[in-house]
């Protein structure tokens, strides 16, 4: 009986331990930029854009999520996406994926999003 309980024991600190290990790799990472009112105009009269990164890096697994708000009056590209006047675009990705293209509001005009695998993953490439 003994040697019972100390394997239930066992078992219920392994499965406590896995939870809490298994829960370090939950973290939720929200990257989040706004296109503030009149970003087009001011394209359109030669000042720069929104100040944005060349390279957004986002992971799979890890629940990152990334939001665009666009507080203009105008539909902006953002890659392969779109984000309409006064709207929010909000995109968690399911796989590793590399976008390229342009960006609307970018102050070079083009976009980049890199999305790693889970650093978990360890299936056979």
């Amino acid at each position: 009986m003994k040697i019972l309980s100390i394997a239930g024991g066992a078992v219920l600190l392994l499965i406590a331990l896995s939870w809490f290990a298994f829960g370090q790799f939950q973290t939720i990472r929200t990257v989040k930029y706004g296109i503030p009112q009149g970003t087009q105009q001011s394209l359109e009269n030669g000042r720069p854009g929104v100040q944005f990164p060349d390279t957004i890096t986002l992971t799979v697994g890890l629940k990152d999520t990334i939001i665009i708000e666009n507080q203009d009056d105008v539909i902006h590209v953002f890659g392969p996406f779109v984000v309409g006047p006064h709207s929010t675009l909000r995109k968690r990705f399911d796989t590793p994926v590399v976008y390229e293209g342009a960006c609307t509001f970018h102050q070079d005009e083009h976009m980049r999003i890199v999305v790693n695998p889970a650093p978990w993953d360890f299936s056979a490439e």
